[in-house]
């Protein structure tokens, strides 16, 4: 083997073991590392729990509820964007079965308040129906308390899973639902990029950061 094929070679070599490890952009880095981000997450939890005692004091309890999604908002897959950058559906099977996961901060002790208030905690997910179980044992392994979780079948578009919630559809009692907890605008009802009414967040509805996906990534660069 001559000396400029060995080097062709090494080359290819040194530029696969490059890409085997995605680089890691600023906004991965801030969402895993800093403390705006922490902080952003156990404030937002903190004055949501103080607002959530005012609004159920005099409702009786097990009639009322929040409706939480899980990803970027009880559990942190940046993990997944270390290790795989993109999505695909294979490496994300891989990332699900592992039920590793671990809980955004505040999000465990939110959870736990909403039952301490006597409230219920109903999960709307967009993961698929296939890696339900092991997103309820990952949910488990890290102490987030749920009593209903809902994956996407048909569609992923949330709002008639939050109808049947509201109208007991879903397997539980009707519940009146005194939150949405989210990091995207469509995991609260009847918003989109498109049609943001900003009213109730801060009230009702609560929003994470997450500078890695969503719906926000089809708008238009300005």
């Amino acid at each position: 083997m001559n000396y400029l094929r060995l080097m062709g070679i090494s080359c290819v070599l040194a530029l696969a073991a490059c890409q085997s490890t995605p680089p890691m952009s600023g906004a991965v880095h801030w969402y895993r590392n800093s403390a705006e981000m922490r902080a952003v997450y156990e404030q937002t939890y903190a004055i949501a729990a103080e607002k959530l005692r005012v609004l159920s004091q005099d409702l009786p309890r097990g009639s009322w509820g929040v409706i939480m999604d899980v990803d970027e908002t009880l559990l942190d897959n940046s993990g997944y964007v270390v290790e795989f950058g993109r999505y695909t559906p294979g490496t994300w099977d891989i990332w699900t079965a592992r039920k590793a996961a671990p809980a955004l901060p505040g999000a465990e002790i939110f959870t736990a308040t909403v039952h301490q208030l006597g409230g219920k905690v109903v999960l709307v997910t967009n993961r698929e129906q296939k890696a339900c179980a092991d997103t309820e044992l990952n949910l488990q392994r890290v102490g987030i308390v749920h009593d209903r979780i809902l994956c996407m079948m048909n569609t992923g578009d949330k709002n008639p899973r939050f109808r049947d919630v509201l109208s007991g559809a879903s397997g539980t009692p009707p519940l009146n639902v005194l939150m949405w907890f989210g990091d995207n605008i469509e995991d609260f009802p009847g918003l989109s990029q498109h049609e943001p009414d900003l009213r109730e967040f801060g009230a009702r509805y609560f929003a994470f950061p997450n500078p890695s996906y969503g719906s926000w990534e089809e708008l238009p660069r300005r």
